[in-house]
């Protein structure tokens, strides 16, 4: 079994290594160029475009602030019924916006028109729970 090479020669007479490598290494190189002249002209292309967008502009809202929010909120409160909740079980009563008053279940809940109301049958305020 008999390996064949082939061989090439230079202008100078001398042999080249690799022909075929060289033949089409030049073709790939070109294409490679014309890839990335055609990937940067795109981008910047794109880039060109960003500043003639329309602005972004951010608009303040006073109704939206934190304290205005607070007022609408504690006004609510205040506005509410003073009612207030109690265990049939225990000796505490809660406000209907406290933790405690949503812990109890709805068939032990006596519901009372007011703090005073409560206090009049025997209950205390719970120590976690603050009348708004």
């Amino acid at each position: 079994m008999s390996v064949t090479e082939e061989v090439s020669f230079d202008k100078e007479g001398n042999i080249e290594h690799f022909p075929l490598f060289r033949k089409y290494f030049d073709k790939l190189f070109l294409s490679i160029i014309i890839i990335l002249v055609a990937v940067l002209s795109f981008g910047i292309g794109r880039l060109s475009v960003a500043g003639n967008r329309e602005a972004i502009k951010i608009e303040y809202d006073p109704s939206l602030s934190l304290e205005n929010s607070l007022k609408t909120v504690n006004s609510k409160i205040k506005n509410s019924t003073q009612s207030v909740v109690t265990s049939k079980n225990g000796s505490k009563y809660h406000y209907s916006h406290c933790a405690g008053a949503k812990q109890i279940k709805e068939e032990n809940k006596l519901v009372f028109a007011s703090a005073s109301a409560a206090e009049a049958a025997g209950y205390a305020l719970a120590s976690n729970c603050k009348s708004p």
